[in-house]
């Protein structure tokens, strides 16, 4: 884990070099463009007077209230041969702290842990004690709060603001029936943000009902909150008047927001599944449905060892994974469970649930069975393996390396524990992933 600072709050700022016309960095909005400053460099003068306003006058030896660390990355692969220079002028006249411009390791790390998406800046806040994340807004907060009243801006849990008013039912015909979130205690809920004028939330959504029904039918308490990101009223109670469950009145544009924000809701249609004690199941609720339309695995919470898809492969570029490469006929996905689900249990003994907001990617293994399908045969090709199975891996895209069972071995529990604790112990012999380290050279 990182040591984190004596401060009070600490702040990552992760901006971009990019030789663009007329400034050497650039910006791009997110799911909810904040209005101000069009680059890094506008951006960093609003964080200085921030930066003064909250230090005030510091004696010296003596902790500030908050410290700033400074991370920069390169937007194009051909701008690492200037991000010496880019950095040694951007940092000459700033106050705080920065991550070594030649420290691409450390660097890295940060934008597994803090998921650092390439070509967007970020500004996040940290709690100086612990390192959990109290906000990943800190640019929109910046220029909504520039002399920092209300810093450190850390939201408001999703529970106060879901309890803050009635819910509504969606349906004209029960328009006067309304509940207190606190009425559905006792429910796991799926939080749904989605607005009439998108695509495919409109597309999307009679799935989501189809589902939500199936659910119900079993006996299963579940309950939809609908979360309208809507532009007018009218489109608002037109979408909503075919959903059969719960909504936040569309008047209360305020307590929307806030769940916006609290939810870090980037894109719609997104459905949040949370469980009743208001713990987060998960936030690709989306996914699940079109995945398990009968929801028979519902509520969809994280499992031990999961069959590698579409859905998780993404998160293969989050952190390193176990993955057992098999044919796909039930009794492989037997096997695959019987070797793997010792091993995981045995790693996940004495560790609590996988927090993006606090742990570190580089202390996390994921476990995955592939069986034959598109998305395996991609992530072959990607990384460079052969179609052999079984065939057990790691695979460390970040990293851009893999290493594989040496031939020969039989893949048993007690093989597979060994693999497993080889690489925690970096005693596997490993080899470039060649898509990761080619990319680098051409670009």
């Amino acid at each position: 884990m990182m040591m984190m600072m004596e401060a009070e709050v600490v702040i990552v700022v992760v901006l971009v070099a990019s030789k663009g016309p007329g400034s050497g960095f650039s910006a791009k909005n997110s799911f909810v463009e904040p209005e101000g400053p069009s680059s890094c460099d506008d951006f960093t003068r609003h964080l200085l007077d921030l930066y003064a306003n909250i230090n005030g006058e510091v004696a010296q030896g003596c902790a500030r209230p908050f410290e700033v660390v400074h991370v920069l990355l390169c937007k194009r692969v051909q701008d690492a041969l200037d991000l010496d220079e880019i950095f040694r002028s951007h940092m000459a006249e700033l106050p705080w702290l920065a991550v070594p411009s030649d420290d691409y390791e450390r660097k890295m790390k940060l934008t597994r842990r803090y998921r650092v998406k390439a070509g967007v800046p970020m500004l996040i806040l940290l709690e100086g004690a612990g390192g959990m994340v109290l906000t990943r807004e800190g640019v929109e907060r910046t220029l909504a709060d520039p002399n920092g009243l209300n810093f450190p801006w850390k939201p408001p849990h999703p529970q106060l603001t879901l309890e803050d008013g009635p819910l509504l039912s969606c349906r004209r015909s029960d328009s006067n029936k309304s509940k207190l979130y606190k009425e559905l205690r006792y429910c796991y809920k799926g939080i749904y943000f989605s607005a009439y004028w998108c695509p495919p939330c409109r597309s999307f959504t009679p799935q989501l009902i189809e589902t939500y029904q199936r659910i119900r039918e079993r006996g299963q308490n579940f309950e939809i909150i609908f979360v309208s990101i809507d532009r007018s009223d009218e489109s608002y109670k037109n979408y909503a008047n075919m959903m059969p469950w719960f909504t936040i009145p569309f008047v209360e544009k305020e307590r929307r927001q806030k769940l916006i924000k609290a939810f870090d809701i980037q894109a719609i249609p997104t459905v949040v599944i949370v469980d009743p004690d208001d713990n987060i199941i998960t936030f690709d609720g989306r996914i699940e449905v079109l995945e398990d339309p009968e929801g028979f695995n519902f509520p969809w919470g994280s499992r031990l060892v999961n069959i590698l898809t579409e859905k998780y492969a993404t998160s293969l570029h989050d952190a390193p994974a176990i993955i057992l490469f098999v044919e796909g006929e039930d009794s492989d996905i037997q096997f695959g469970e019987s070797v793997l689900l010792p091993a995981v249990e045995i790693y996940r003994r004495d560790r609590p649930a996988y927090d993006p907001n606090y742990d570190d990617p580089d202390d996390t293994l994921q476990f995955y069975i592939a069986l034959d399908s598109q998305t395996t045969e991609i992530l072959r090709e990607f990384v460079g393996l052969d179609d052999a199975v079984p065939l057990l891996t790691v695979i460390d895209i970040p990293r851009g390396i893999y290493a594989v069972m040496e031939d020969g071995v039989e893949i048993t529990v007690d093989s597979v524990q060994q693999f497993v604790d080889d690489y925690k112990n970096d005693k596997l012999p490993t080899k470039k992933i060649a898509a990761v380290h080619k990319t680098v050279k051409s670009d």
